[in-house]
């Protein structure tokens, strides 16, 4: 379950940022000035991950910085974390090749269980 930040969390961070996008898109700082509505709360580790609702874990960032950031980063990660778990956990998908030849030819047909 996903979880959000608090408001005394994101007014400080507003105070923080002052006015200014957080993100770093190319490595400095990204210039874009916050306006009202066009700003994101974003957790820095994100949850998916262990990132925890707080100050330090919470940076404002435009929309493209936030859009760049979710899908280049925190999207991939969260998805590769979750497939680590899942071969430690013995959960593989089923197979989707059930019927083949061996190189003598004979044929091997195969439940969808491996």
């Amino acid at each position: 379950m996903r979880r959000e930040f608090s408001r005394q969390v994101k007014r400080d961070a507003f105070m923080r940022a002052n006015g200014q996008c957080e993100g770093e898109p190319y490595g400095e700082r990204c210039p874009v000035k916050l306006t009202l509505g066009k700003y994101h709360y974003d957790h820095v580790i994100p949850d998916g991950l262990g990132g925890e609702p707080t100050l330090d874990n919470c940076a404002v960032l435009c929309v493209a910085c936030h859009k760049d950031k979710t899908t280049t980063r925190d999207v991939p990660a969260i998805a590769k974390t979750k497939r680590i778990q899942d071969r430690q956990r013995g959960i593989r998908q089923p197979r989707k090749i059930t019927r083949w030849r061996k190189f003598d030819g004979t044929p091997v047909h195969a439940s969808r269980e491996r």
